[in-house]
Formats: structure tokens, sequence, C-alpha cells
């Protein structure tokens, strides 16, 4: 199962699941069912920067769907979403709607959202249920206020703040251009701490050990970026694997369906422990080993080749990118300068080669790019972790 942003084809089998649910008189206070023309106007209200609607797919047939709304037009509310959760009734008891469930909880960050509320007839418990099993509380009850067949019906607001305010892990860094990027940073470093304690710690440092030059924090911050972004993955410089197999343990935890786009030219390399006599082949038999090929768009040759931006292109389509992992050669302007019109704003920046005690040609090269683009206001910077990688997120134009 995978969950993904509806698309108008989706809207008889969303209407149909909604239908099913009218006459149990449990879940929603429309008393007749709708149709496709009248919801229509419903479908274009969502916004999947702030207000998505999701399905979840099973074998190519959508078996549920979740939506944020408007919980009140009032300025001061605009972090509050209301949610609801709609499952088809072969696949109720079967996890869907706890997938959705948590997947909203895990990118109402990234959404702008602090807080998600449900409003849940009180006689419907397999969803009071479900809710409290996620951390949702009783933040209201209404009394009788719903007339259902000549029953009244009471209404339970069951809420939660998003992330956890006891759970640092996941809470959102500020993303204003100014303010606040020292605490970020902070965070970033609290978050590394946190994950020590996590099963994918141990997981990325096998990968580490196998597959990757880069420092296992560094790993770690590109499974939780590729796990929070709100947007695509693009890889420029793969080698064998390592940050792409970090960004698709990544996607798949996150529950969504994100395309991992990496592009490597190949070639082969002298090195005592990650020697190799052909990359492109150890790269995709690495990443056969993992169980993520099926995750990832390989794209062989070199970044800034006409052919390859517009492979790029193709495969991105109309979608953008959330999280650009830059580990190639010295010219990280010019990588930058090829994709940043994919780029989101806020997009988190993953790039190698930006300090060494003593810095060579490449690193110093690196640097001064970086840094012409943090002083023109392009990047803003989070630090540097590992041994030489620097992190931060694209604040640029946008196109």
């Amino acid at each position: 199962m995978i969950i993904r942003e509806a698309v108008e084809d989706d809207l008889p089998a969303i209407v149909e699941i909604y239908n099913v649910t009218v006459p149990t008189r449990m879940v929603t206070a429309e008393l007749e069912p709708t149709t496709v023309e009248a919801r229509q106007a419903w479908f274009r209200e969502h916004s999947p920067q702030h207000y998505p609607l999701w399905v979840a797919e099973s074998k190519g047939r959508v078996v549920g769907w979740l939506d944020f709304k408007r919980f009140l037009p009032r300025c001061a509310y605009c972090g509050t979403a209301e949610i609801s959760v709609y499952v088809n009734e072969e696949f109720r008891r079967g996890g869907v709607g706890q997938r959705l469930l948590e997947q909203a909880i895990a990118r109402a960050p990234s959404l702008g959202l602090t807080a998600l509320v449900g409003l849940i007839f009180g006689h419907n418990e397999p969803s009071l249920r479900l809710f409290q099993r996620l951390g949702f509380e009783q933040w209201g009850f209404l009394p009788r206020v719903a007339q259902l067949d000549g029953v009244e019906r009471d209404l339970v607001v069951m809420g939660r703040h998003c992330p956890d305010r006891s759970n640092p892990i996941s809470k959102p860094l500020d993303h204003s251009r100014t303010n606040n990027q020292f605490s970020d940073s902070q965070r970033l470093m609290y978050l590394l701490m946190q994950y020590r304690h996590e099963p994918i710690h141990s997981k990325l440092l096998k990968i580490r050990d196998k597959y990757s030059m880069l420092h296992l924090d560094v790993l770690i911050l590109i499974y939780h970026f590729a796990k929070i972004c709100s947007a695509n993955i693009l890889e420029i410089g793969a080698f064998v694997g390592g940050g792409t197999i970090a960004a698709a343990f990544g996607v798949h935890d996150s529950g969504t369906a994100k395309k991992i786009i990496s592009i490597e030219p190949g070639g082969r390399v002298k090195h005592k422990r990650l020697g190799t006599r052909n990359i492109f082949r150890d790269l995709e038999r690495n990443l056969s080993r993992q169980h993520v090929s099926e995750l990832i768009t390989l794209i062989k040759g070199r970044s800034f080749d006409s052919t390859t931006i517009s492979a790029v292109n193709d495969s991105l389509g109309a979608d953008k990118v959330g999280l650009l992992i830059l580990d190639a050669d010295a010219a990280k302007r010019r990588d930058i300068d090829c994709y940043c019109d994919r780029f989101t704003n806020g997009c988190w920046m993953v790039i190698d080669d930006y300090y060494g005690i003593d810095a060579n040609a490449k690193i110093t090269q690196s640097r001064a790019d970086v840094d012409a683009l943090v002083a023109a206001g392009y990047l803003q910077p989070l630090g540097f972790y590992g041994w030489s990688t620097w992190v931060g997120r694209w604040i640029g134009p946008q196109n």
C-alpha cells in the first residue's frame, strides 16, 4: 500500500467510499449520498502544500482517503487543521486508517500545521479508539448536537499537537529566512542524539560501513530529510549507494510515494575500503541487495549534460525537489544552477566536501561555491556534520 496525493481521476473512488458510510449514520453528518460532480469544487479546494487530499492505494485500487481542511477561518487558527479519514468497507480493520492517520501526524509540521483535530460522533467507537491509539485526546464534547434519523447524537472533538510537544525528534524546524537559525541548528544536533536510540541508527551504521564514505550522522540526516520532506529527492553523485539507500529507507518509512532520482556517471575508484572497478554496476547491485531498487530512478551520466538534465526533468514531470544530496565534483554552484528551478522553497540541502583540515582544490572550490550562495541569500546554513558535509536549506528565488 502506498499513500499519495489524490488526482481528479481518484474522485469516483473517493465518492464511492464516502457514500457507503452515509447510511450507517456513524461517520458523516451528511444524510444523503453525494456525486462526483458535487465534489469537484471540494476537490479543488485542497492544496498539496497546506491542506492536501491523500489516497491510500493497494494494487492500483484506492482503498481509503484522508483530507485536511481549514479548522476555523480566523488567521490565528491557520496552524490547526481538521482531518477526516474514510476507508473502503472491504479493507476496514486492516490498518489503512491507521497508516493514513500516522502519515498525517508525521507530515503535519512540513505542511505548516501544529495541531490536528478530528470531529467524531460519540457513538463511533472504532474511530475514537483509532484516534486515541495515535495520541489524540478529547479536547471537546458537544452533547446531542446532531440529529440522525430522529436520534440525538454527541460530537467529540479529538485533537493532538503535531509534533507531540514531549517528543522533540519530530519537532519542525523554523522555515524563517532570518530568525531562529541557531535554534534550528541545535535542534538538528539534538535530533541526531535521539536517533542514536532508534533502530535506524544501527541499520544505517551497517550501510555506512558497506557502501558509503559519508559520516553516519550525515546518512541519518539524509534518512530524516527524505522521510519528512514534502517533495521528491534528487541525488547527484550516488557513488556505490550509501546515501541513496539512506534516502530510500526514509521514503519507505514516510509511507508516501516520493521519487528518488540518482545521477551517477560511473567509473572506478581506488579506496582501501570502498574500492570499485565499476561504480555503476556496484551501485545497482547494492541497491538490489537492500531491496530498494524499485524506489529509485538511476540516471547514468554527468549531472550538467543536457541529456541528463532532460532525463531528470522527464522523471520529475511537474513535481518539485524537496531534498538535494550533492556529493559529486567540486562545481557545486554549477549543479545547483542546473536544477534550482525544481527546488521547493526550503528544500533541504546536503552538500559534501565543504570542509577539511588540509583543504585541497576540491574542498576550496566547493566551499567557495556554497559560501557565495549563502552570501547571495540563496542558501540558509544549518552547520556542517560528520567530516565535511554542509547542511542547510534552499531559500533562493523560485520560478
